[in-house]
């Protein structure tokens, strides 16, 4: 058998290797390595025999669940590609998305159906087939009595595996086209920079069907680890889990992490058995970090990436005391520039637009070329991000090109100001917007949730940022609001933040 990064390859090994080593639980049970590698087996025959062929698109819309993963694996092993969709779409997105990717087919969970069934009355989807997880035509039907042994399907680590949809905070989501290769480094990557390995029991507790939990879940499951899948987040059922089931991994982005710090406020957990806190998604303030190391784990990971490009640099336990804004150094596989306006190479200090050449980039926006011409060029991915470098090659970033204000004529970068304001203790979260100022052109303002029982006045605010920020960085003015929008991974969506504001302001 010839040698090659195969997605499917990293299951069937591990059914030898570990047959009765439990590779995934949900709320609905747990399932074994072999269990696992001989139901993936038979539902991919399932597909074969359903006519899906090599190069089939097959929409996924399954939550975070044993399934999700056995369609993973089935599609990869005959060489379909998956497209994960996000399961609390409504009829509208679902139809745009399906009607711009097309895919022959679709798996569906229950809950799913009534807002697809709308999107067939919104665009033509009569070509889609549908295959629900109980009905007629239904997912157990595929696997019943189907060959247990592997598909006699060539795939190549060059051929595609899936599209990750991105999670972007306004338009249409891009499909990032990704392929067993570039799947497989991914793993690789986590086990380099991370440890990730069989010997790891690790949770998912953000949505698969975002990188942000995919690409560690399908790590844990290549290398043989066991993974414990949650529906959804909750900060106390996490941490009751890390505590009962010894897990050693978790990954999560800073708004989990401060729901936990919260949680862990009224309750004690030991959480001792972790070894890597794998964050990303976003920046951790100073001092969230330091809560996290005190109270949650010391082993705290925080890795710079997107799903477009993949992670592009990573900040270790040891670098936390001395480097704690840092995004950390470049994983081992990538190359990283600073780069002007003009496409040219920064000096070290100086701010200017990330980019990246990486074998754990996207090979493109699937079915979408003006967007991949856009962000990719000569070989580099240009991130939209603002960094810079240190003397020793850390890396810093100031926030999104889209976010900067330009006050006055002057550049400032939200992150540094929302990192001072996480430093006071009634925070529970911050963001920090430019809007419209007729004097300055744009003017910081600062919308913050306090902590329950907390009081803090705007002039209070204001006050403790001046004692700690340069005065055109301090905010013109502070709102205070219940909650914050967030995108589906968690990150405070500045954009529709700053529609909010803005229509407010009148």
């Amino acid at each position: 058998m010839e040698n090659r990064l195969l997605m499917g390859d990293g299951l069937r090994r591990n059914a030898g290797k570990f047959p009765l080593k439990v590779a995934a639980k949900d709320n609905a049970g747990q399932i074994t390595y072999g269990e696992l590698n001989a139901r993936v087996n038979r539902l991919a025959h399932g597909l074969l025999s359903l006519g899906v062929r090599k190069g089939d698109e097959v929409a996924v819309s399954v939550g975070n669940r044993i399934e999700h993963l056995e369609i993973l694996f089935a599609t990869a092993k005959i060489g379909a590609l998956a497209i994960p969709l996000d399961v609390k779409w409504k009829a509208l997105e679902l139809a745009s998305v399906l009607s711009a990717f097309a895919p022959r087919f679709i798996i569906a969970q229950e809950d799913c159906l009534g807002e697809l069934a709308k999107a067939r009355e919104i665009k033509d989807l009569q070509s889609l087939q549908q295959i629900a997880l109980s009905s007629d035509r239904s997912y157990s039907g595929l696997l019943a009595g189907q060959s247990e042994a592997e598909p006699e399907v060539e795939v190549h680590e060059d051929d595609p595996f899936a599209v990750m949809l991105t999670s972007g905070t306004t338009g249409f989501p891009k499909g990032c086209l990704t392929t067993h290769r570039t799947f497989v480094f991914h793993c690789i990557n986590n086990a380099i920079e991370k440890g990730l390995g069989a010997h790891d029991t690790a949770i998912l507790s953000s949505p698969i069907y975002f990188n942000a939990g995919r690409s560690f879940t399908l790590g844990i499951v290549y290398f043989g680890g066991t993974m414990i899948v949650h529906e959804r987040f909750d900060a106390e059922e996490v941490l009751r889990t890390i505590e009962r089931e010894k897990a050693t991994y978790i990954g999560a982005v800073p708004t989990m992490c401060e729901r936990m710090l919260h949680a862990l406020e009224s309750k004690n957990y030991d959480t001792s058995s972790l070894r890597c806190l794998a964050i990303t998604g976003g920046k951790v303030h100073p001092k969230v970090l330091e809560d996290l190391k005190n109270r949650l784990t010391p082993n705290i990971y925080r890795t710079y990436a997107s799903t477009d490009s993949g992670q592009m640099a990573i900040s270790k336990p040891a670098d936390m005391a001395r480097k704690p804004s840092a995004a950390g150094r470049p994983v081992w596989c990538v190359d990283l520039r600073i780069v002007d306006d003009d496409n040219q190479p920064v000096k070290v200090g100086e701010v200017g637009e990330i980019i990246c050449q990486s074998p754990l980039a996207t090979h493109g926006y699937y079915k979408n070329p003006e967007a991949t011409s856009a962000s990719f060029r000569d070989g580099w991915f240009y991130t939209g991000d603002l960094g810079y470098f240190d003397e020793e090659g850390f890396l810093y970033v100031a926030g999104r090109k889209k976010d900067m204000v330009k006050s006055g004529g002057i550049s400032i970068y939200p992150l540094e100001i929302e990192s001072v304001i996480y430093g006071h203790p009634a925070i529970l979260e911050a963001a920090v917007i430019g809007v419209p100022d007729a004097q300055w052109g744009e003017a910081v303002k600062a919308v913050v949730v306090l902590k329950p029982d907390a009081a803090l006045g705007g002039d209070e605010l204001i006050a403790f940022c001046k004692e700690r920020l340069s005065a055109y960085k301090v905010p013109k003015s502070v709102d205070f609001r219940d909650a914050l929008p967030h995108t589906e991974v968690g990150k405070v969506n500045k954009v529709k933040l700053k529609e909010l504001i803005v229509a407010e302001m009148g």
